[in-house]
């Protein structure tokens, strides 16, 4: 079984001359944004780019106090800056932005390719809780402020660089945040976009995918996700999907270096598992039944009762499970009497949609697209 580590070992000597862009290479570079470049190279769209080979020495010569903790992402950084095939490519217009205010998380970089070819690649959900609270307000707000920043985004580079042919791609919600900027950068932009790559990213809560503008990119975006997958299938999303093996099990399948690999291309297989079906129903249930107002009420709560905890992160509140616990607690109790009957409320409402999609008791769970 091989992953993208092995396909490195394996084609990692080939130039983009010689085997183009392929699958897994969007993949690659939709994993980029995950890892905290915006030091070592220009947040400019219009700036000098920098080998990714050089940023990468910079990046472990000083590496960044606040990292995402996989592991995973500075292995996969040291490979690309030792793989001939990645190392003389050249990255601009890194950013990463993290605003409590809006409730904003948005990291996105470009990658120059040969052939006025450009990557434009977006991060998806990151460690922070203002991340996933902006994950959750997809479920009952379109668009959410990294959406309106994605499409700007891919605008300036897009502006900046007129001659080149863009691809776009990311993984998790950096996949949604792909498909949203091709569809709204404009019309002037969109024609020269070849091809979006959406890595198990969710999709809409809005008639998106039944706009012209996505009809007309149709044809262009690639959506692939693990047979365990829950986030694809969240929200209107179109069917149009490949469905890749990994070596994972369950909900860890959303880990992109988890996803099996044979040549150029993914692993694939014809069905998802019968616990991504199972609990893409239940978590389909909860999000269509509930209203955006109940979803927002439910939202605010929880997140409330997580900053509670003092801590800024998901790996943060794991790490002092029983200080963060404690503080849970103590949040909740103090919270108003309406609030915590709303999060009583939906909770109890997941609980009996688990229970009636175990007992048989759910409609088809396939959405048309």
């Amino acid at each position: 079984m091989s992953n993208i580590f092995d396909y490195l070992a394996w084609r990692g000597d080939l130039s983009f001359g010689n085997a183009p862009l392929c699958p897994v290479d969007a993949l690659i570079f939709s994993m980029l944004p995950y890892i905290r470049l915006e030091d070592f190279v220009p947040s400019s769209a219009r700036g000098e780019p920098v080998r990714l080979a050089d940023a990468a020495s910079a990046y472990f010569a000083n590496p960044p106090k606040k990292v995402n903790p996989d592991v995973n992402h500075a292995k996969l950084l040291q490979l690309l800056a030792e793989a001939p095939r990645f190392a003389p490519l050249r990255l601009l217009a890194a950013q990463k932005e993290v605003d409590p205010k809006s409730v904003m998380q948005f990291a996105a970089i470009t990658v120059l390719l040969p052939g006025q070819n450009l990557f434009v690649a977006f991060e998806g959900t990151d460690d922070t809780l203002i991340g996933w609270q902006e994950d959750f307000r997809m479920s009952y707000e379109c668009p959410v402020p990294a959406q309106l920043r994605a499409a700007e985004y891919l605008r300036a580079v897009a502006a900046a660089h007129p001659l080149r042919r863009i691809f776009v791609g990311g993984h998790s919600k950096g996949g949604n945040l792909a498909m949203y900027a091709a569809v709204h950068c404009g019309p002037e932009y969109r024609h020269r976009i070849r091809a979006i790559y959406n890595n198990d990213g969710p999709g809409f809560c809005d008639d998106t995918i039944a706009s012209p503008e996505y009809t007309e990119l149709r044809s262009r975006i690639h959506t692939y996700l693990p047979e365990s997958s829950i986030v694809a299938v969240l929200l209107e999303h179109d069917n149009n999907y490949k469905i890749v093996k990994s070596a994972a099990v369950g909900l860890f399948q959303h880990d992109a270096y988890s996803w099996q690999i044979r040549g150029a291309d993914f692993e694939y297989t014809d069905r998802r598992t019968a616990f991504g079906q199972e609990t893409e129903a239940i978590v389909d249930r909860f999000v269509s039944e509930l209203s955006p107002e109940r979803k927002r009420q439910f939202g605010e709560a929880l997140f409330a009762i997580l900053q509670s905890t003092e801590q800024e992160t998901v790996s943060g509140i794991t790490g002092n499970k029983l200080q963060s616990f404690r503080r849970i607690l103590s949040s909740y109790a103090d919270l108003d009497p309406k609030v915590r009957s709303v999060l009583n409320d939906s909770f109890s409402a997941l609980n009996r949609f688990r229970k009636d999609v175990r007992k048989g008791r759910l409609p088809n769970t396939e959405k048309s697209s």
